[in-house]
């Protein structure tokens, strides 16, 4: 199981997804109208052959699970997309220990589960595999198949092309950060290191912090073709907070492993 797509709620689409591709040095590969069916619009960046997404409600639509999600927390991290060979399984086992499924898509091959961000504690959590790839390239592979991007195609970046790096790893804060960790580990059925939940990949890190609800506060992607430094000097003329190692926007420090 891969971290494939992680999605940002935010209010305004257009100056949020300019800051991103501007910072992260990559444009917009694909805007799904499809989104139109919760109430919202959106577009996504490809970094490494993962995906970052944005949402916001659309025009006369702030009564979505977004704009709700905005209204409690700002811009924020909002939604996890999991890729994995055969979701079936998984979805099944999810169920079956009393998670919610709140959208289900099962077409042509293509699986794909939400789960209510209540059951996982700080987002929407989905699980989805895709079907055979006329290309041969398996799930693992960087340039797998990713329906919600329209990946791969002629007119955007190999993964090894993009100036950022695929997802290394999540920050989450919790207050029960320990028991949050072992049900995600029984749910998922993936290996827990200590307070690190490791994917093919990738890691989600379980950091204890009272008084709050859970939250995903910090991405880490891998170097791609432009240095650390070059990203977060582009993070500092854009006017953000920025650190030695990082910078914070959309509600998350973004940080990057070489």
């Amino acid at each position: 199981m891969r971290i494939r797509q992680i999605v940002f709620a935010a209010n305004d689409l257009t100056t949020t997804l300019d800051t991103l591709g501007s910072v992260l040095n990559g444009p917009v590969v694909f805007r799904d109208p499809g989104v139109a069916e919760f109430g919202l619009e959106n577009g996504l960046l490809v970094s490494g052959g993962d995906f970052i997404e944005v949402v916001s409600p659309l025009a006369g639509q702030a009564d979505t699970a977004a704009g709700r999600h905005i209204a409690r927390r700002g811009d924020s991290f909002y939604m996890l997309i999991f890729q994995c060979a055969d979701a079936q399984p998984v979805i099944a086992r999810l169920s079956e220990n009393g998670l919610r499924p709140v959208w289900q898509y099962d077409k042509d091959a293509l699986v794909a589960t939400h789960f209510h961000p209540r059951d996982f504690g700080p987002a929407i959590v989905s699980i989805d595999s895709m079907p055979p790839s006329d290309s041969g390239t398996d799930w693992q592979d960087a340039n797998a198949d990713w329906f919600w991007a329209r990946w791969p195609n002629a007119d955007s970046p190999k993964a090894e092309d993009t100036a950022t790096g695929s997802v290394a790893g999540l920050t989450l804060y919790a207050p029960d950060a320990d028991r949050l960790a072992h049900d995600w580990a029984d749910y998922l059925a993936v290996g827990l290191r200590g307070n690190r939940l490791q994917f093919d990949g990738a890691f989600i890190e379980f950091i204890e912090q009272g008084g709050c609800d859970p939250y995903i506060g910090g991405v880490t992607l891998r170097g791609g073709k432009d240095a650390p430094q070059a990203v977060l000097a582009r993070a500092k003329a854009a006017g953000l907070a920025v650190s030695e190692n990082g910078f914070d926007y959309c509600g998350v420090t973004w940080r990057f492993n070489a």
